[in-house]
Order: C-alpha cells, then structure tokens, then sequence
C-alpha cells in the first residue's frame, strides 16, 4: 500500500540546525499543526521529544491530546473559548472580546496582532488584554505574533518585529518576568541575526523546506510511495483513463499504482506533463484510488520534493503536505 516514508536523520539533522540557531532545544517550539504539516503529528511529535524538544503547537484540542504524552508544554493556536480548558494545555487569546469565556485559572499566550490582521489583539488593545485577563483569573504565561511575510525581502518584517518589541514592553510591565515570547516562524528563524528575549515556533522548516537560500543546509524529510496494482500494454491508438484523456502514440508499458486524489494528491487533470521523482510521466486523469503512468515496477517514488507538485500546480508546499491523508501509510527509516 502506499506510504510516506520518512528520513529519521535528515529530520534529526534539520532539528539540530533550527535548535542551535535558535540558541537550544529550549528555545524551540515546534509547530506539529495539521498532522505536522502532513507528515505525522505523533510520528514525528515522538521523535522530536526523544531527541530533546519540549514544547510544541498545535491547531486544537484534538490535536493538543493526541501529542500530550510527549510534550511538556503545548500551545493551542486556534483555540475557541468554551470554558472547558484543560490545564494541561496553553490557550491563544486571539480576541479581546472573548476573554470572559475562557475557564477561570487557564494558561495563556496573548496573540498580537503586529501588521496581519489574522488572529490577536491589536498593539493598542494589548494593555486592556492584559487586564482584562489577570481579571478574569487567567494565567499569562507569554505573548507572540506572526509575521505576514517574512518569506519576502520586504520592510513588513522590521516593522512587525518593532510592533511586537512595544507590545512585549507593555506585557512584561504588567505581568512581570519569566514570560515566553515568540514571532519567528520557518522563513524568519532563517532571517534573524539574534533574539534575546524569544524562542522560534518553527514549522516547515524542521521537515526541509527553507524559504530563502536554505543557508541552515536544511534536508527534506518526506518522501512518497505508491504500489502497483496492475500492468498492461497500452497498444498505439488506445486511451487510458477518464475521458480518454492520454492516447498512445506507440506501444508502452505502462501501471496502475494506488494513489490517487482521495488519498489526498492534487487531482492531475492530463494537462500539461506530471512527472514523479523517477521522472516517469503521469498519463491521462487521476483517478480517485490511484493514477496511470509509465511502469516502473512495483513501487514508484511519486515525490520526494513537494515544491515539484507544487510548481506545477501553482500552489505552495505546505498545500501538497498538509493534504496528504491520514490513512497513508507513516514510518521512519
């Protein structure tokens, strides 16, 4: 069947350059959202922990409970209030309005919002946040944003990181020393010189993607196998899949292998030329269960680089990871 499967030392080796730009395994958190980005939260997420990583982030509380065994700290990014919150978790305060909501005692991360007008609460609104929340009996632990565009060589970033240095400011005059504090994602963590007072919340790049130049050397970590589940000759004149969407121009020996768009893959529609990581090409319409190619036996790499989908697709990395299906097949090796 088919299956990702993962490269353990590339993934160590990735971990050990984010943590020793980042100033140690201490400051790091590791984002494990959405499956961790594709590739297998509590897969991964267990192989983080052993090598030393302590405090990760997460979409939900779904999320947050399937990694609880392995972390000592997690942060639940897209928390919606309900009163229920565990006090093994961290919640984002991502809207001043709904402050009140939260459970009495729960601990939290003020999000700011320094330039994205995302989640957070605005520069202005960080002092009221503030109060509001040590009167509601919330414990805040740390405060963070999120750059709208540190992958681009723009002045967004300097502006943001000032943003948040004023807003870091008002929390620590309020809530006093010991707090976390945090802002660079992947493609800033490859752009800062020094954070003092900060960990990075590091995500994409832990699995080999860099956003610039990958001066971390990073080492992509993913890469994704198909089956075969059947073989012909595709005599010349005859179509194969869909539509008749590829035709023959000469004999081929060409397989059917188990992968397709309900597994996950973006839909390949025959247009324009598909190619996996051995270079075979992709023939006629994906199917829902699997796709057509040129054979090369029982197991086929379909990519061991997702910007390769990506391009050709005109979508992102992360589009074509985080869409891979649970129901794949996870392993180290």
């Amino acid at each position: 069947m088919s299956e990702l499967v993962l490269n353990r030392s590339a993934y160590i080796h990735n971990l050990t350059k984010i943590c020793a730009k980042a100033g140690g395994k201490d400051r790091v958190i590791l984002v494990l959202k959405d499956n961790a980005y594709g590739h297998g939260a509590a897969l991964v997420g267990r192989e983080a922990a052993s090598y030393g990583i302590k405090f990760c982030a997460v979409k939900n509380e779904v999320e947050a409970r399937e990694l609880e065994p392995f972390f000592e700290h997690i942060l639940i990014l897209s928390h919606i209030p309900n009163g229920g919150e565990s006090e093994r978790f961290i919640y984002s305060v991502n809207d001043i309005s709904l402050i009140a909501k939260f459970k009495k005692g729960a601990r939290v991360h003020i999000a700011v919002d320094t330039l994205m007008h995302r989640n957070g609460v605005s520069v202005g609104e960080v002092r009221a946040a503030c109060e509001s929340a040590l009167a509601h009996g919330l414990q805040i632990c740390g405060a963070f944003t999120h750059f709208r565009s540190a992958e681009e060589l723009s002045s967004d970033y300097f502006v943001q990181r000032r943003n948040f240095a004023a807003a870091k400011a008002v929390v620590r005059e309020i809530c006093g020393d010991g707090l976390v504090f945090h802002s660079h994602n992947s493609a800033a963590t490859e752009r800062f010189g020094e954070l003092a007072d900060e960990y990075v919340r590091v995500g994409i790049a832990a699995y080999g993607y860099a956003q610039f130049d990958d001066s971390l050397g990073l080492k992509r970590v993913a890469s994704l196998w198909a089956h075969k589940v059947s073989g012909r000759v595709l005599k010349k004149g005859q179509c194969a899949g869909y539509g008749a969407k590829f035709c023959a121009s000469e004999d081929m020996q060409i397989a059917v292998y188990d992968l397709g768009y309900g597994d996950g893959l973006l839909r390949y529609t025959g247009e324009g030329e598909l190619k996996t990581a051995g270079g075979q090409r992709l023939l006629g319409k994906m199917s829902m269960d699997s796709f057509c190619c040129e054979d090369a036996g029982d197991r086929i790499c379909v990519f061991d680089d997702a910007r390769v989908w990506a391009d050709f697709f005109g979508t992102i990395s992360y589009d074509v990871l985080t869409k891979l299906s649970p129901s794949i097949s996870r392993r180290f090796e």
